[in-house]
């Protein structure tokens, strides 16, 4: 699952999500530096996961779907054609 950051306190969030954790925690470095003098935010801020949907490709049917919309088609019709 892709990993976000998140700043509580400006409301700042990562623009793209990340693969690794240890890249959404580097951007998190680089915001406090820039932002907030290097320090943590008197809010709060954090990385966490996020769901492959809020990446932009959750509309798409995944494999697991397909597979079992498969069988079930395949079912219908095998049962249709008797």
């Amino acid at each position: 699952m892709p990993y976000e950051y998140q700043c509580q306190q400006c409301k700042a969030r990562s623009p793209e999500r990340h693969d690794r954790r240890t890249d959404a925690e580097l951007e998190q470095e680089e915001h406090r530096a820039s932002e907030h003098g290097g320090l943590a935010p008197a809010a709060g801020d954090g990385v966490r996961q996020v769901h492959d949907a809020a990446r932009g490709d959750g509309c798409l049917p995944s494999g697991s779907f397909l597979f079992v919309l498969f069988l079930i088609v395949a079912l219908v019709s095998n049962c249709w054609g008797r």
